[in-house]
């Protein structure tokens, strides 16, 4: 999620940098990501108007709740089981959850699969964990899942502070009866097989999201969303959230612009085994043959995607990839049917802002880069989101769904997701939804994005779900950490049935 640095060291780094560039008085230069040594005065407050409610507001109405539910984050569906929702729980457990009764089941546990979480010891946030899991499209005759878990390096005691800090794993499992009702199985740990590793430097910036195109074309291609390998400003030599570093692996002009490693892209494989290799590349994927490149590549230039998802063909949609990318201290953004082959910014930019990284070789101590300059459209060959907030609005922003379902037809089409709180301490999230079409001024009003339910929601949003119908799930806890029984699933509808639980 997002890496904010403490109020003092913030602090330090801005007085600092106005120091030396003279001054509120100083402009930007054009070049000045180029010449590090002529640095930019930051901005603030990036956009100053903020989010208002949107005209069509929702309900939340619990499904689920605690009972061994603690920090869910990403919710699917199997072909064949339409009633029951898959939820993604970060401390291991996969839940197979009936939406019309609540009732769950453990149908996996990869608890044994993962390292110690708890970036500062036990009870302490972390990014790392159960991450993710989707079914195969052709689930019903050939029993695949994948998962996404962080897991230890060998040789290595899984702390944080221990860089390198965990392996990304993205494992195939095989159910061996697919039809059989899920609330009533339970998949054993042993029946894995490794597709990829990636070997991630610091707990955090992880991506996670693995999702299947729902085009024809890409029907049985696997994607998954990897962050910049953790930190800030995706450079060497900062300190980390957890106070581990300095921090490694961030070369060059940042991993995320590298074609050479996988850290700040979007992949697409096909995850089945192929000629004896783990999985197989495409043909058509966009830097095949590019030199020096990762031919897994599908999109890069992303810092922290950490939910991703395809806009359902199977239901009308059009199964282009939306993708929300979390920032670091100023802007959340969304990307919009992400283009193979596409550069998305980081870190040349923080939304469609232009981005200064280079605090630290600027300094000489470790500090967070900033924004400075509104550069809509530039740099050539950088694509803007199609909706951004800032920080006074919320800290991360958290990935959802076009909604393609049935129940609520003024939100279809419309992407909705969420932000995971106003800050760290206590939880404040939100359910957003994006309208391409405001024209807001950013002064008098966040452009593009709106409330779907009435402000904040009083949890921490960790995640959103998309069932087999295409109705969504909001996933939420109360103490933003993956230790205590407090998960929450949330149906969004348009009114809570009388007697359920609810938040509005």
């Amino acid at each position: 999620m997002s890496h904010r640095r403490t109020v003092a060291a913030a602090a330090l780094s801005l007085s600092l940098a106005l120091a030396m560039s003279g001054g509120a008085g100083s402009t930007a230069t054009a070049d000045h990501l180029d010449d590090p040594a002529r640095p930019s005065v930051p901005i603030d407050d990036p956009i100053p108007g903020h989010i208002e409610d949107a005209g069509l507001q929702v309900e939340l109405q619990t499904v689920a709740e605690g009972h061994g539910l603690t920090a869910p984050n990403w919710g699917t569906f199997a072909p064949g089981h339409p009633n029951v929702l898959f939820v993604v729980d970060q401390d291991g457990p996969l839940w197979a959850i009936n939406t019309r009764t609540g009732a769950k089941h453990r149908f996996l546990d990869t608890r044994d699969l993962l390292v110690p979480l708890g970036a500062r010891g036990p009870g302490t946030f972390d990014e790392r964990g159960f991450l993710g899991a989707a079914f195969h499209p052709r689930y019903a005759s050939n029993g695949l899942l994948y998962t996404l878990t962080s897991e230890r390096i060998p040789g290595t005691d899984g702390s944080a502070q221990n860089q390198p800090a965990h392996l990304g794993t993205l494992r195939e499992w095989r159910v061996p009866d697919p039809g059989a009702n899920p609330l009533d199985t339970t998949l054993r740990p042993t029946s894995s097989r490794v597709v990829l590793r990636v070997k991630k430097p610091q707990f955090n910036h992880d991506g996670g999201a693995i999702f299947f195109g729902t085009r024809a074309s890409d029907r049985d291609l696997l994607y998954l969303t990897l962050g910049d390998g953790g930190c800030a400003d995706d450079q060497n030599g900062q300190l980390g959230l957890a106070g581990e570093g300095p921090c490694i692996s961030h070369t060059g002009p940042g991993n995320a612009q590298k074609l050479s490693n996988l850290s700040g892209k979007i992949i697409r494989i096909d995850p089945r085994a192929s000629a004896g290799e783990p999985y197989a590349v495409l043909t058509s994927n966009p830097f095949v043959g590019t030199a020096g490149a990762r031919p897994e590549i599908f999109a890069f230039g992303f810092r922290n995607p950490f939910r991703a998802s395809s806009d359902r063909a199977d239901l009308g949609g059009t199964g282009a990839i939306w993708a929300a990318d979390v920032g670091q201290n100023h802007l959340e953004e969304v990307d919009a049917r992400v283009r193979a082959g596409g550069n998305y910014g980081w870190r040349v930019k923080e939304g469609t802002f232009r981005f200064n990284p280079a605090g630290f070789a600027l300094l000489g101590v470790p500090s967070d880069g900033f924004v400075w300059k509104n550069s809509p459209g530039r740099p050539a060959g950088l694509i803007d989101p199609v909706a951004q907030y800032d920080h006074d609005e919320g800290v991360a922003t958290i990935g959802g769904f076009v909604y393609r379902g049935a129940e609520l037809p003024r939100l279809q089409g419309r992407y909705v997701f969420g932000d995971y709180s106003d800050g760290f301490n206590s939880g404040n999230g939100r359910v957003l939804v994006v309208d391409e079409e405001d024209p807001a001024d950013p002064h008098q009003r966040t452009p593009n994005v709106f409330n779907l339910t009435n402000g904040h929601i009083n949890l921490f949003v960790l995640g959103f779900g998309e069932d087999a119908r295409g109705e969504l799930y909001v996933l939420a806890n109360h103490d933003g950490i993956p230790f205590e029984e407090e998960g929450v699933v949330m149906k969004v509808v348009r009114r809570c049935a009388d007697g359920a639980d609810c938040r509005n």
